[in-house]
């Protein structure tokens, strides 16, 4: 009987990460929530800790703390007789992930200030060539208004104390740039900028404000047992989002973002998660990394060219790439494809008219446009 067998009789417990082994994750036996206990069974020394409770220690210490009884009786509930026990320094629980934790309470008021004056500065003269660029990646006004994107127009220098850094702490350094606010629901949690220039190498065009946390961008779209995909940038999120939101939750996390435990957790809740960083050797590593924390339900679905952003710039059918990703249902869409262009007009048509008139999602608007028009193909 091992430490999973043990917690696992009092509590339902998941595996949410491959960490030391194997990280689990449940309600606490003592103060409950839904994750805050984690068990790591496999671990070179097996332990347990609640986040919240802060009970922590290994198998015997469980049945001592949670079920009352002796050393003696632990020990020989778990098939150890005290006299076959090696001795052994006291085993320690490992040592708990690093928590993802938000900015602190002076950090978003500033940062939320500032994101607004960027926002109305985008859709002014200073922002237009920056709005032109990312019409030209293929976002649509609506997208860069819900997205609350924005234009700093100057680069600059603030002190870090208004910021909730301290005075120790280098000046924030406000760059000029597209800016990318991200949210964990109400909280402002990180600024990203966009730099400008063909000087900048490409794995200096994004930076964050300093101060900002860990996190997901878009991570509030994930939503349990239902698809999710994962990306590298902030415009491949925004492109996916735009073209295909309604069938699979699309959060980015860069090549090494959101690699803590709560995020981790959030994302292995869906059903099927595609990978779909960069296809470069880069974006091959970290998807390595992604599909070893996630297992067996989530796959690598590497982007036909450099990255979705770049497949809708180019002209590329999101759609249908996230439907062939998710593998979901009769293949529709191979049938619409053979049809001649005046017919896929009018499907276009129609779906958008039940969409809108009719209440129904994207996806099921363009499904039962399809199947109407299959069985008349003349328009009404």
């Amino acid at each position: 009987m091992n430490l999973l067998d043990v917690i696992g009789r009092d509590t339902p417990l998941k595996k949410v990460a491959s960490t030391h082994g194997g990280e689990h994750a449940g309600p606490c036996p003592w103060c409950g929530g839904r994750d805050r206990l984690r068990v790591w069974p496999h671990a070179e020394r097996p332990g347990y800790w609640c986040r919240q409770c802060s009970r922590t220690g290994d198998a015997i210490q469980y049945l001592r703390d949670r079920h009352r009884l002796t050393y003696r009786e632990a020990s020989a509930q778990l098939g150890m007789p005290l006299d076959a026990q090696p001795t052994l320094p006291r085993l320690r629980a490992p040592k708990p992930p690093p928590l993802a934790v938000a900015p602190n309470r002076l950090w978003q008021p500033q940062g939320r200030a500032f994101i607004e004056r960027c926002e109305q500065t985008l859709w002014t003269l200073a922002g237009a060539q920056a709005l032109d660029y990312l019409r030209r990646r293929g976002l649509q006004d609506d997208t860069i208004q819900a997205a609350r994107l924005g234009y700093h127009p100057t680069e600059r220098w603030e002190d870090a104390e208004p910021w909730g850094l301290g005075p120790e702490h280098k000046k924030i350094h406000l760059l000029q740039g597209i800016v990318f606010p991200w949210f964990v629901g109400s909280e402002l949690w990180r600024v990203l900028f966009r730099r400008e220039g063909d000087h900048i190498p490409k794995d200096e065009r994004y930076r964050p404000i300093a101060g900002g946390g860990n996190t997901f961008y878009r991570v509030d779209t994930l939503r349990p047992n239902a698809p999710a995909m994962l990306v590298e940038g902030v415009l491949d999120a925004l492109a996916l989002w735009q073209e295909a939101g309604d069938l699979v939750a699309v959060v980015a996390a860069g090549t090494t973002s959101g690699r803590l435990e709560r995020w981790i957790g959030r994302l292995d809740l869906a059903s099927t998660v595609l990978i779909a960083l960069d296809a470069d050797a880069a974006g091959d590593r970290a998807s390595g990394w992604w599909l070893k924390a996630l297992g067996p339900h989530a796959r690598r679905w590497r982007p036909l060219w450099d990255d979705p952003a770049a497949m809708l710039q180019g002209g590329a059918d999101l759609r249908t790439w996230v439907r062939e990703g998710l593998g979901t249902g009769p293949k529709w869409w191979h049938q619409l494809a053979r049809w001649p262009a005046d017919q896929q007009e009018l499907w276009a048509e129609r779906a958008a008219i039940m969409e809108v008139e009719g209440g129904l999602s994207r996806d099921e608007a363009e499904r039962e446009a399809f199947g109407l028009l299959r069985a008349n193909p003349s328009p009404l």
